[in-house]
């Protein structure tokens, strides 16, 4: 049942094949137009693809009930493949769908036979497609076999195996009745592209005003070819050819000016480099972790004049705190380090517990590995065969030893342990005394650790405590330099955020 109150829509198709045909658009649009339609939706691409801006919104319209009425001069006008032929009768025969009028093959979607015979069209509409397509690839084929131009670029035709512009009409426009050529369609779409420096300026700009919707991705290798300034590139496989392999003048006439293509091509090819270059840029200790207090934006790292310390401030015009030209929440690089690192030492105790937790996480990981269980339960068969007076005490000490391995190895994730938790805090405490005192040694091998002690969780602490608080002290003269490799690596782990208020560290979160 078609809607009681809608627009009658018309919908209009043309792609490249068709244009080989004879058919225009002015053709159907005039014919739409003297069958009732009081709005024409307008597509310049194949009709195999659904990614049809148009056909997309008159499925959109139909799906809200606001058409009456679709009227179209063949049912291959809207759409050329099998399924999608099956999802639109599916649509068209829903309550309250619009009724479908095909000038040159009325069907009657109310009967069983007229959808049958509306999917039988979309059949014959998907096999003209494929042969379109098969006679395409083997003409093709055969072109490149005598090394003649296998394929135009939009813009340009083939004449003798070699490129020329494209001079035969390709749009009329309806308002002006002015016909355009594909040749000038890229034209106006190179000056586009070389005014904004942009290759999606011109590919907006030919679906905005014509509805002509190139490839995208493809847009750059269009206004890029050689072809169009006469050139010619050498070598067959043009997928590995370089610029070294461009015979300029050897490709027939040109379409652009040779000088003004290669200086685009320049252009073009040097923001790609540039875009596809590794990130130099040096990545700070506290990059993405300085938060404003006051309006709650990440603050930038600058430099400050007459100064070789940086700072970080907030730069946003509307931040609360902050008056133009007159202050704003900004803080030297050095103090507000210094502030982090003895921020870190007062939760110096906290941290030291989430440490000893994931070690004591590894070692139970370790001991309920998969190896370690099996090595186990061997140990517990060799144990009963011991007790019956069987020699097998070799094997036993054997299997212990495989299974303290195993449980030195630590997790395969790479989890430390408990014991390597404590040692390498004591070694840690031994360098930063060291240190202090002005001597820079390697410190003497470390005392046995006793594993269930509750002091060394204290120790750990105090020996995290110690050296943030040491590492302060030289971060408020030296700034980023002062910092150690390995405390830079803390903090970037540790500090989920440095809340700023008033030019001074208000609350450090740690990532416990």
């Amino acid at each position: 049942m078609a809607p009681i109150s809608g627009s009658v829509i018309g919908y209009a198709r043309l792609s490249t094949a068709d244009q080989a045909k004879g058919l225009t658009l002015e053709q159907q649009v005039s014919r739409l137009r003297d069958a009732g339609a009081t709005e024409v939706l307008i597509d310049l691409l194949s009709g195999t693809t659904t990614a049809r801006p148009k056909y997309r919104e008159l499925l959109r319209r139909i799906g809200e009930g606001t058409v009456s009425k679709l009227i179209a001069t063949r049912w291959d006008r809207i759409c050329r493949s099998a399924s999608e032929t099956c999802r639109m009768v599916d649509l068209l025969c829903a309550d309250g769908a619009p009724e479908l009028l095909l000038l040159d093959d009325p069907q009657d979607l109310s009967s069983i036979g007229g959808r049958a015979q509306l999917r039988m069209l979309g059949v014959f509409a998907q096999m003209e497609a494929e042969r379109i397509r098969e006679r395409s690839a083997a003409g093709k084929a055969h072109r490149k076999a005598k090394g003649l131009s296998d394929v135009a670029p939009f813009g340009m035709e083939i004449c003798g195996g070699m490129l020329r512009p494209d001079r035969r009409p390709f749009l009329s426009l309806l308002t002006t009745r002015q016909e355009l050529t594909r040749a000038e369609l890229l034209l106006e779409a190179f000056t586009v592209s070389s005014r904004e420096g942009s290759m999606h300026a011109p590919w907006r700009h030919l679906g905005d005003t014509y509805g002509l919707w190139l490839d995208r991705t493809g847009m750059r290798r269009l206004l890029l070819n050689p072809a169009l300034r006469g050139a010619k590139v050498s070598k067959r496989d043009r997928a590995k050819a370089t610029w070294a392999d461009v015979v300029e003048g050897a490709g027939g006439d040109p379409l652009i000016d040779p000088e003004e293509h290669q200086r685009y091509e320049a252009f073009i090819r040097g923001q790609m480099a540039r875009r596809t270059a590794p990130d130099k840029r040096q990545r700070h200790v506290l990059a993405g972790k300085a938060l404003c207090a006051h309006c709650g934006t990440l603050m930038t790292r600058g430099s400050v004049t007459r100064s070789k310390y940086s700072r970080w401030f907030c730069r946003k015009p509307e931040c609360d705190w902050a008056i133009p030209k007159q202050r704003r929440n900004a803080v030297m690089e050095p103090d507000l380090l210094a502030a982090v690192l003895l921020a870190m030492a007062e939760q110096a105790p906290a941290v030291a517990a989430a440490m000893e937790r994931q070690a004591m996480r590894a070692d139970q990981t370790s001991a309920t590995a998969p190896e370690v269980l099996k090595l186990q339960a061997k140990r517990q068969r060799y144990l009963a065969l011991l007790a019956d007076g069987d020699p097998v005490q070799s094997v036993i000490e054997t299997l212990d030893q495989q299974i303290a391995a195993l449980l030195a190895a630590g997790p395969a994730d790479g989890g430390g342990h408990l014991l390597q938790l404590r040692e390498s805090m004591l070694r840690r405490e031994r360098i930063t005394q060291a240190l202090a005192g002005g001597l820079v040694h390697y410190p003497d091998p470390p005392r046995e650790v006793v594993l269930h002690q509750s002091s060394e969780e204290e120790a750990v602490a105090a020996a995290l405590e110690q050296s943030w608080r040491q590492q302060a002290s030289w971060a408020a003269g030296q700034g980023e330099n002062g910092i150690g490799p390995g405390i830079w690596d803390e903090i970037r782990e540790l500090v989920r955020v440095a809340v700023v208020r008033e030019r001074r560290l208000e609350r450090l979160e740690l990532n416990l």
